[in-house]
């Protein structure tokens, strides 16, 4: 009999071979607890994204069992109702599944959002099991940017079950202190049962872009050297103002006709956009499925600046998780975003990237041409030396052990008012 420190339970529709971020995330958070001695269940949906169509998966990882449920659900074609449908039959099926599991597991970690489930899980633990919810998006916040009656009805039921859930949590671990900070302003969160986590990079330990680039060969065809590439790859949709973003991706395009500019992604807005500017002549923009973990590497070895896009009134909810990954492939980055949000002080404090303060295409075009002329001149390792000693803030092993209860909040580095490494780029200052 094999004697596991903890039995853990980790609850989220995102899992294994989802092509999302937070499946990702989930998945070397699982792995973490599994290498750290535990013993660990896992209750998901089969994967649905970018499509919104669930595909049948008996996918595995040693170590842990995976409860799948989900593959006969079909989703609206709007995005609200697509959301209630996910919230509505995954807070049931966690339910079930989790009141089979229920004497045996000592902590149970709820990845949010989605939020639903999360109040039947309250109703059906033991008092003894350990309560952890680990929160990727303030949905309730970013909700409240989105216009129309609908969108409106369904922020005060957001924002109602996310109070309730947060609450009722041992511990709660934002993925950025901006996040904490809001989130116990809006819901009145007992400071004590807070903590930050930043996401955790996921590259391989010995990654740099030369070997990336000479080891794997999967997407040869879509980056000729000779050319410089500037790329956004994730999700697209309201948090990246992404009708803005392609727009902005497209007018350089067309003034840098010496640099190919990629959007790598999936989903409704994805389709959209790609069929309004596919059909463009001369230089466009290049569109592209998301690739899979096994190619990221190599993705972050052939983009010369990869773009982070904030939608105005977002920042404060949630965190790129791809970020800490780009921030150690050296990757320079350029960032839209507000003064003074994090995703801004983490670039000026490690000195990577180029931002620009608010969505005006004028003021992207310039900053894009500050970031090239950077990247001509400067190679990634060096901007890997410069974030070295900040990586540490991205453990996937102190993730798991705040959820476990073994270690205490990490330090905010980058909510300290400190001196960055490096200017960024001389624009900045004009900017502020």
């Amino acid at each position: 009999m094999i004697d596991w420190q903890q039995q853990i339970l980790i609850v989220s529709p995102f899992f294994y071979l989802e092509l999302i971020s937070t499946g990702k995330a989930n998945q070397h958070l699982a792995e973490a607890f599994v290498a750290d001695g535990n013993g660990v269940t896992v209750v998901c949906s089969h994967p649905l994204y970018p499509e919104w169509v669930p595909v049948r998966s008996n996918a595995r990882i040693p170590g842990m069992t995976i409860v799948r449920g989900g593959a006969g659900v079909r989703y609206p074609r709007t995005m609200p109702l697509r959301r209630l449908k996910l919230e509505t039959w995954f807070a049931f099926f966690a339910a079930q599944s989790v009141w089979r599991l229920r004497k045996k597991t000592d902590v149970v970690v709820s990845i949010l959002p989605p939020s639903l489930f999360i109040l039947f899980l309250n109703r059906l633990l033991p008092k003894r099991v350990r309560r952890v919810a680990v929160v990727h998006d303030l949905q309730g916040i970013l909700a409240a940017q989105e216009k129309g009656f609908l969108r409106r009805a369904i922020i005060h039921m957001i924002h109602a079950v996310e109070s309730r859930a947060f609450r009722s949590q041992d511990v709660c671990i934002f993925f950025s202190g901006d996040m904490a900070r809001i989130a116990q302003q809006s819901y009145g969160l007992d400071p004590a049962k807070i903590a930050v986590q930043y996401p955790s990079i996921t590259l391989p330990a010995s990654y740099n872009e030369i070997a990336a680039a000479a080891t794997a060969h999967h997407l040869d065809t879509l980056f000729p050297p000779e050319k410089l590439h500037v790329v956004y790859s994730g999700a697209l949709g309201y948090k990246q103002n992404s009708q803005q973003l392609v727009a902005f991706l497209q007018a350089a395009a067309e003034r840098h006709p010496e640099v190919q500019f990629h959007v790598f992604s999936g989903g409704p807005f994805y389709e959209s956009l790609r069929t309004e500017y596919e059909q463009r002549p001369g230089p466009r923009v290049l569109f592209h499925p998301l690739v899979a973990e096994r190619d990221l590497a190599e993705l972050y070895a052939r983009s010369a600046i990869q773009i982070i896009p904030q939608a105005e009134g977002t920042e404060s909810a949630a965190l790129p998780s791809k970020l800490p990954n780009l921030l150690a492939a050296g990757v320079h980055l350029l960032a839209i975003c507000s003064a003074g949000s994090e995703v801004e002080r983490m670039i000026q404090l490690a000195g990577t990237g180029s931002i620009a303060m608010r969505w005006d295409e004028e003021l992207f075009l310039m900053r894009l041409k500050d970031a090239l002329e950077i990247v001509r001149q400067e190679p990634a390792a060096a901007r890997r030396a410069r974030v070295e000693p900040m990586l540490d803030q991205f453990s996937i092993m102190n993730m798991a052990r705040l959820a476990t209860g073994e270690t205490a909040t990490p330090e905010d580095l980058w909510s300290k008012k400190r001196e960055p490494a490096r200017e960024t780029t001389a624009a900045q200052s004009e900017a502020r």
